[in-house]
């Protein structure tokens, strides 16, 4: 059995589905690890961590370079900024060691989209005329869907004890738009929300 929902209905259901999509913030799903022995103070003073062969943060020739490196540490510098953090020189001086490390995976899914019910037939004196499909069935358009999925964690160590004190993961899908300067600010503001600090 076919059913019919009236044009207002289906308006209704494809604003609140966009409305949904536009919710997701830009770091996307935001996970956040902190310790319950080393606490990260608002205020402190950080420096960026030596990045050594033991700590690539990433392998992937698509981010693993330069200017994507400035870009990010520009970023995560801001956002601690405008949470209060101030950045030294020298790690010898700092109480936080700051850290990234950036992963990308091609991952794919299959979509169905169901093309919807066969159109209103037209009926007249000599019978009916109209309909698609076989039985007048639904249609449905089945996609193989290829994306990249983008994880970014972001590391906040206590210098004096060498121990994990603070990590934001954040996870999404990706695309070259995300490497730009103002992507990469925005999604590094939302992953510090929850770092103890000034403005939220």
């Amino acid at each position: 059995m076919s059913v019919f929902l009236p044009r207002a209905a289906v308006a209704a259901v494809a604003l609140s589905v966009l409305a949904l999509a536009g919710c997701e913030t830009p770091a996307g799903k935001v996970d956040i690890l902190q310790s319950s022995s080393t606490s990260v103070v608002a205020g402190s003073t950080y420096a960026w961590a030596p990045v050594t062969s033991a700590t690539q943060r990433s392998a992937d020739p698509r981010i693993a370079n330069d200017i994507i490196n400035q870009r990010i540490q520009s970023a995560v510098d801001s956002a601690l900024a405008a949470k209060g953090y101030r950045r030294v020189s020298s790690p010898s001086q700092a109480t936080l060691l700051v850290s990234y490390y950036v992963g990308l995976e091609a991952r794919s899914e299959i979509q169905s989209n169901n093309m919807g019910p066969p159109p209103v037939a037209a009926c007249g004196f000599r019978g009916c005329v109209g309909g698609w499909g076989f039985y007048g069935a639904p249609m449905l358009d089945v996609e193989t869907i290829n994306y990249t999925q983008g994880t970014m964690i972001v590391d906040l160590v206590d210098r004096a004890s060498g121990q994990l004190a603070w990590r934001a993961t954040s996870n999404r899908r990706v695309d070259s738009s995300d490497a730009d300067q103002a992507a990469l600010n925005a999604v590094a503001a939302d992953m510090v929300k929850t770092l103890p600090g000034g403005a939220q």
